[in-house]
């Protein structure tokens, strides 16, 4: 039986959806939608197949409850499917405070409907 991957989130991931823009490396745009979320990153469906490999750099912008952000992120995991997992590595301040309240309000959500 293959071992699972060491959880390495220091925060939980809550369920989100959104479309998202990105950048591979400064190059061509990309587009896809976010299926999860955490306060270090965010699980990326790229709408085609892309040539991402764990390291590359990506610039993202995305939208979640009407709330847009902007970021620098890292590649950590490519799933089957083509899915990223990233790493969040640069954020403005300000952005970082919304995303904290945005993650508060996904957290509050997910207690009130379990399910």
């Amino acid at each position: 039986m293959p071992a699972t991957p060491r959880e390495r989130r220091r925060s939980p991931r809550h369920r989100a959806q959104g479309p998202v823009e990105f950048r591979i490396e400064n190059w061509h745009l990309r587009r896809g939608r976010i299926l999860n979320l955490c306060l270090q990153g965010c699980l990326i469906e790229p709408q085609h197949a892309t040539d991402c490999i764990p390291g590359d750099t990506l610039d993202l912008r995305f939208e979640i409850h009407r709330l847009a952000f902007r970021a620098r992120a890292i590649v950590r995991s490519h799933h089957p499917g083509g899915r990223l997992g990233v790493e969040i590595t640069e954020l403005s301040p300000r952005s970082h405070v919304r995303l904290q309240q945005l993650i508060a309000e996904l957290a509050e959500a997910k207690q009130n409907n379990p399910g």
